[in-house]
């Protein structure tokens, strides 16, 4: 990821992105999620049952650079943030390569969020 992204793009993305989430959390595990204002994230979804203290969120990370990634977590309700990935503007799931690169990962982002919500549910 060598391009400048700005916030903007995150913002256009998140929407779509956050729909698809609600649709594959609600079909998996029966649980939505409706969205909430949040001060310092992009965009955030609480579970709608109340006994589920969990917010998705997605907070971006600038570098010096000028690259920005997003990380997208559920922050739970002792204000503990359980991340579930870093994503770029097109919600591709990144990881860390050797030199400090960010790359694209073959991992599923809705997945990925999935599995931390019913881990955090265990």
């Amino acid at each position: 990821m060598e391009k400048i992204i700005s916030s903007e793009s995150f913002i256009a993305g998140s929407e779509s992105f956050f729909v698809d989430i609600a649709a594959l959390l609600s079909n998996q595990t029966g649980v939505d999620i409706f969205r909430i204002p949040m001060s310092q994230n992009v965009i955030c979804y609480k579970v709608g049952e109340a006994s589920i203290n969990l917010r998705l969120r997605l907070v971006l990370i600038p570098f010096k650079n000028g690259q920005t990634l997003g990380r997208l977590s559920w922050l739970d309700r002792h204000g503990i943030d359980h991340v579930c990935c870093y994503v770029n503007e097109v919600f591709d799931c990144l990881g860390i390569a050797s030199g400090g690169v960010w790359k694209k990962q073959t991992n599923n982002v809705g997945g990925l969020c999935l599995k931390q919500f019913e881990s955090l549910l265990a």
